[in-house]
């Protein structure tokens, strides 16, 4: 175990913590909840001095601190819903921690939260939710962004496209006659295919460090969703996220020390990297951040478009035969073997991946409509911001609920009906990959993903919706959009993946 190595550190050791220390830590975890108790449990005061836009604001969501915290870390779609409800209003507040959070609604509250320069994304991460690094250097965003670029220029992807294929084909190949559960097994699909794209030819090719590595992302990942209050209180769920990241730096930092040392040239990210003359440690971190911005997500959309296209056999035929067209423009479909189809699948160019595939594209784009539960978050560091009749005070935080558009009836009649072939209202109310100046970055990276994914399983796989039993399931599954994490269905619902034998 590759933590065995390090021992030493008191932090990295299997038996971290020792009974004494363990027993001096749970007293002042301890010592610190009894302080703050009297404070969470007890309704907020709403007896604030007035000030010259207190008429302004947003209705106030009264309730205590701890149900505020509890409710918004563990259901947060149906908490925001709710305070609209109670509110009666567009927009809405409520304090969390020392922090005013405002909850907005509304064409002109999205057109605002996505256009204000002064609605900062990183500043609403640092603080509210944590995932950032605090004080990052804007050119620093800058440099990453422009990485990020390179690692997707056409060349680059064309070069990584066998390398995809293979990789998602051999996660897949044991999957016959076999019941998974999609939320771990195709996140599986999709870490190794990202690490395979941003990180170096040496990890990629390493199944068990892949494992390991996943393994602490989870960690690192799952410390993002606090379940109760108490998660600000540090606690075990930060001494798991800091092992688990020091856990990953180690690792790529050797990947790049051993690849500098060897004198070796591999034709991967990490080269790229290392040939643009990039520092040691913006090379570890590029490595460390992009498979966590970009995995759980592509993960859980890949997830279901798979289950969609499950539950819905005419939507599954027409992207088989756009596949299938595409592999017989490329290469003689009808000559090949079942266990030659991975070859003809990555004889398709990239061109024709980006520009030939409109079933597939409506498919993904209908995916990200209706099982994406994402709360944009925003922090005002400009002056006083008016959205409606309302002002947004300087440093308030701003929320907006992707399910103000996603299930907006009047934008997408029937919202909770997954149907890509539905009419669009109005193209610019979609913000699947995001909205104004903060579109995905990753998302040529993660459309392509996507699309490699759906083909490796509808080439080769005959896929249905099972319980955990085997028993069929009728009918679509529901996203649960109070899990904005992985947004797991609903209910008992796996996949059974039977090989095509035809």
């Amino acid at each position: 175990m590759f933590l065995a190595r390090y021992n030493w550190l008191p932090w990295l050791a299997s038996d971290a913590m020792p009974l004494a220390s363990t027993v001096i830590y749970v007293a002042i975890i301890t010592s610190i909840v009894v302080v703050l108790f009297h404070r969470v449990v007890k309704p907020q005061n709403n007896k604030k001095p007035a000030t010259r836009s207190q008429n302004t604001l947003p209705p106030e969501l009264r309730w205590s601190v701890a149900q505020l915290a509890h409710s918004f870390f563990t259901a947060q779609f149906d908490f925001i819903k709710e305070g609209f409800r109670v509110t009666g209003s567009k927009a809405f507040r409520f304090q969390l921690r020392k922090n005013q959070v405002i909850v907005v609604s509304g064409e002109e509250a999205r057109r605002t939260f996505f256009g204000a320069k002064s609605l900062n994304l990183y500043e609403g991460f640092q603080v509210l939710i944590g995932t950032i690094p605090t004080g990052l250097n804007p050119r620093v965003l800058h440099g990453i962004y422009k990485r990020l670029n390179n690692l997707q220029r056409p060349d680059n992807l064309q070069n990584l496209l066998p390398q995809l294929i293979t990789d998602c084909h051999q996660k897949m190949n044991s999957w016959d006659n076999l019941i998974i559960d999609p939320c771990a097994s195709l996140h599986d699909v999709t870490f190794q295919m990202i690490i395979r794209a941003v990180t170096s030819y040496e990890v990629a090719e390493d199944t068990r460090l892949v494992s390991r590595l996943k393994y602490f992302y989870d960690i690192i990942d799952a410390s993002v969703k606090p379940l109760h209050l108490w998660a600000w209180v540090p606690g075990l769920a930060t001494f798991y996220k800091l092992r688990a990241s020091m856990y990953v730096y180690w690792t790529f930092h050797q990947a790049v020390k051993r690849r500098v040392h060897s004198g070796v040239r591999r034709d991967d990210s990490l080269q790229q990297l290392l040939d643009s003359g990039e520092s040691f440690q913006c090379i570890v971190g590029f490595m460390m951040g992009l498979p966590i911005a970009g995995a759980r997500s592509t993960g859980t959309i890949g997830t279901w478009l798979l289950l969609y296209l499950a539950s819905e056999p005419s939507w599954s035929r027409a992207v088989h035969n756009e596949i299938k067209d595409l592999t017989t423009t490329y290469r003689d479909f009808s000559s090949l073997s079942k266990e030659d189809i991975m070859g003809s699948i990555s004889a398709i160019p990239l061109a024709a991946w980006e520009s030939q595939t409109p079933q597939l594209d409506l498919c993904i784009r209908e995916t990200l409509r209706r099982a994406q539960p994402h709360t944009a978050v925003r922090r005002n560091i400009g002056p006083d911001l008016s959205i409606g009749a309302y002002t947004i005070p300087s440093n308030a935080f701003v929320l907006y609920p992707f399910s103000d558009t996603a299930l907006n009836p009047t934008l997408y009649p029937d919202p909770l009906r997954w149907d890509p072939g539905r009419t669009v209202v109005d193209n610019n109310a979609f913000i699947g990959w995001g909205g104004g100046t903060h579109l995905c970055k990753g998302q040529r990276l993660a459309n392509l993903t996507l699309k490699i994914i759906v083909a490796c399983t509808l080439m080769s796989y005959k896929i249905d919706i099972v319980s955990k039993n085997g028993d069929v399931v009728t009918g679509a599954p529901v996203p649960d959009w109070n899990d904005y994490l992985t947004c797991r269905p609903q209910g008992d619902c796996t996949l059974r993946f039977t090989k095509c034998r035809e």
